[in-house]
């Protein structure tokens, strides 16, 4: 939606332009950070550690929380979406370079 947006209303200034480059570039950042990643996400690791005051007994006890992506086609999809925010980014640079006014 947001690419598309961009697109239907293609901006007539240079201001126009580089304000609509700069909009997009965090979601070029958070696409590529999904890509980057695997089939498996690792939330959070929690490690608690009991001591009993009575005697010098110590257990430790990690708990891994981690989420599994069924299908991994997700990776290839962020990272299409970062080829195609970058190449509009790039042409809006350009048209902000080449234009006149």
């Amino acid at each position: 939606m947001l690419i598309i947006s961009t697109i239907k209303e293609v901006p007539d200034t240079k201001a126009g332009s580089i304000s609509r480059a700069i909009y997009l570039l965090p979601g070029a950042i958070c696409s590529l950070l999904l890509a980057s990643g695997e089939s498996v996400i690792l939330a959070s690791d929690t490690t608690n550690t009991i001591i009993s005051l009575n005697t010098t007994e110590v257990w430790t006890e990690t708990i891994a929380s981690s989420i599994t992506l069924q299908n991994t086609v997700w990776t290839t999809v962020h990272l299409l979406f970062f080829f195609v925010i970058i190449f509009y980014v790039l042409t809006q640079v350009v048209q902000l370079l080449t234009k006149e006014t």
